[in-house]
């Protein structure tokens, strides 16, 4: 079901772009790069953690026509917990490496309202997290099995620019192999020199475990700070 949402929002986004170039339409692609920090905090009531951290990650976008565009990008974050209930199977306290890839493309419209750009978008997800250093009572634990969980996450947003900056924000869905549920992600952006703007952004996950959904629920708050350029 996965490969087929990406194959056929990959063969809408080749149509589109066939019938630019049959229309004569000239685009010349540009491509964004933004470089971010980030802090991640993580919330799982059932089993009574709440580890957060720091990390970074960059993202990478390329408008392929005026209203194709394509994407990826990569976030890396370290989370520690120091208040585990040994109950929860990781000790007292533990760290976490996170790690999230994603590449994907969509549709873009724009209006002449304010200006406001509406966009849709279908893409690839990956999550892998690893809890390392785990201790109980002083006593070292070790580390446990990286854990893979992918999927695809639809997306619909806006996009509107008013002098000086512009504000942004998406709902969608993640659909991945052992969670899945709601996502919402809000940003603002300004220039602070040609071709470059400084952005802040926040993003929401609920995700739910497949296995008990209603019994083992995980929160994410992902806050974002860095610089985007343009070329």
């Amino acid at each position: 079901m996965n490969k087929l949402l990406i194959a056929g929002a990959a063969a809408g986004v080749m149509c589109v772009a066939g019938a630019s170039e049959a229309d004569g339409f000239y685009f010349q692609p540009h491509a964004n790069l933004a470089l971010y920090g980030s802090y991640m905090d993580q919330n799982n009531e059932q089993a009574g953690v709440d580890p957060g951290g720091g990390g970074g990650g960059a993202q990478l976008g390329l408008s392929i026509t005026p209203n194709v565009f394509i994407g990826g990008s990569y976030q890396y974050n370290y989370l520690t917990e120091s208040n585990a209930p040994v109950s929860a199977g990781v000790g007292s306290s533990y760290g976490e490496r996170v790690n999230q890839g994603r590449v994907g493309g969509g549709l873009v419209f724009h209006t002449p309202v304010a200006p406001l750009d509406v966009y849709g978008k279908v893409e690839y997800v990956h999550y892998d997290y690893q809890v390392v250093h785990a201790e109980s009572g002083g006593v070292p634990l070790g580390n446990a099995d990286r854990i893979s969980n992918d999927g695809v996450g639809l997306h619909a947003g806006v996009q509107t620019r008013f002098p000086g900056f512009s504000v942004y924000g998406s709902v969608g869905y993640l659909q991945l192999d052992n969670s899945e549920g709601p996502e919402i992600n809000v940003g603002f952006e300004t220039p602070m020199a040609p071709f470059t703007w400084a952005f802040f952004e926040y993003r929401y996950d609920d995700l739910h475990n497949k296995d008990s959904f209603y019994y083992d629920r995980t929160e994410s708050d992902d806050v974002r700070a860095g610089v985007r350029m343009s070329f």
